[in-house]
C-alpha cells in the first residue's frame, strides 16, 4: 500500500475519504455523547477504530515482522510516540463541542487551526517535516481561511 500512495491521484482520493470520515465522525460521536457521555463516546471511537488500524498494520508490516523494532525504538524521538495522545484529546473535545456549536463551525475552526499549526510546523521544520517557508501566497491562503470561518461562524 505504501508504494501505491506514491500515486498522486490515489493519495488525493484517500485524503478526500479521510476528510469525509472526519466530517461525519464528530457529529456521530457527539450524538452518542448525548445518549451516554462524552468520555464514553470518545473511548468507543478509539476502541472501534483500533480494529481497522490493527488489520492494516498487520497487512502492511507482515504481522509486524517487516519492522526492525529495536532499531525503530532507538531511532525514533520520544515525542513521536505520543501522537495518539493528541488524537484522543482531539476526539474528546470534538465529541463535547460539536452538538453545542454545530458541525460547520466546529469543523471549520478545527481545519483553520490545523492549517495554521501546519504552516508553523512547515516554516520551522518541526517534527522532521520538510521545511517550507510561509510565502505571501501561503499567508494569504491562511487569511482567506480565517475570514471564511469567521463568516461561517457569524452567519
Amino acid at each position: 500500500m505504501t508504494n501505491a500512495l506514491a500515486n498522486v491521484g490515489l493519495g488525493v482520493v484517500l485524503l478526500i475519504i479521510g476528510g469525509i470520515c472526519t466530517g461525519v465522525q464528530g457529529p456521530m460521536n457527539g450524538r452518542l455523547a448525548i445518549s451516554t457521555s462524552g468520555s464514553f463516546s470518545a473511548f468507543l471511537s478509539f476502541a472501534l477504530g483500533f480494529w481497522p488500524l490493527l488489520i492494516y498494520f498487520l497487512a502492511d508490516t507482515k504481522g509486524g515482522k517487516s519492522v526492525n523494532w529495536p532499531e525503530s525504538i532507538k531511532g525514533t524521538p520520544a515525542y513521536a510516540w505520543l501522537g495518539g495522545v493528541f488524537g484522543g484529546i482531539f476526539v474528546l473535545i470534538l465529541t463535547l463541542v460539536i452538538h453545542r456549536r454545530g458541525a460547520s463551525i466546529t469543523n471549520g475552526i478545527i481545519v483553520v487551526t490545523q492549517l495554521i499549526i501546519s504552516v508553523i510546523i512547515d516554516q520551522t521544520g518541526s517534527f522532521d517535516v520538510t521545511q517550507r517557508d510561509c510565502t505571501g501566497l501561503r499567508g494569504g491562503g491562511l487569511a482567506c481561511m480565517i475570514v471564511g470561518i469567521v463568516l461561517v461562524t457569524l452567519f
